[in-house]
């Protein structure tokens, strides 16, 4: 099994906010991720060990694109670098920028927010694992 499951994010649409839907908070050592779809205008929020940011819909799902992007590009370069090599990959839209750096196999999470109140956040190699299993059971629970 990956350390890092993808995730699955349609190409036409983001079902995680959508009216109808439980809100949901998963939590575990040094990562927070929740929703609500009946919050306006932050539907969800994603934290660390002593920090949160609470996201709009757009910045929710170009979070979730981006690091289902971010997994999938780790995944493919993997084998082009040996063990000891670093790399820093960027996905960048207009909501917010996230950076993975690290190894193939083992890299820190950050995420800044560039609109209206702005923000930034960082996770560890060591817990970003376990914060993409819970951004893809998140999303499993919302279909």
């Amino acid at each position: 099994m990956d350390a890092f499951p993808c995730l699955s994010v349609p190409d036409d649409g983001f079902p995680i906010a959508t009216a109808g839907r439980r809100p949901s908070l998963h939590k575990g050592s040094g990562w927070r991720l929740g929703w609500d779809p009946t919050r306006s205008p932050f539907v969800a929020l994603v934290g660390g060990e002593a920090w949160a940011l609470e996201l709009t819909q757009e910045e929710w799902q170009a979070f979730v694109q981006g690091v289902q992007r971010l997994q999938q590009d780790m995944e493919a370069i993997a084998s082009q670098l040996m063990a000891e090599e670093g790399i820093t990959l960027e996905q960048t839209c207009p909501a917010l920028t996230l950076i993975a750096s690290g190894s193939a196999t083992a890299w820190g999470l950050y995420v800044q927010l560039h609109q209206g109140r702005r923000g930034e956040g960082f996770w560890p190699a060591d817990v970003v694992p376990e914060l993409c299993q819970a951004l893809a059971q998140c999303f499993q629970e919302a279909l």
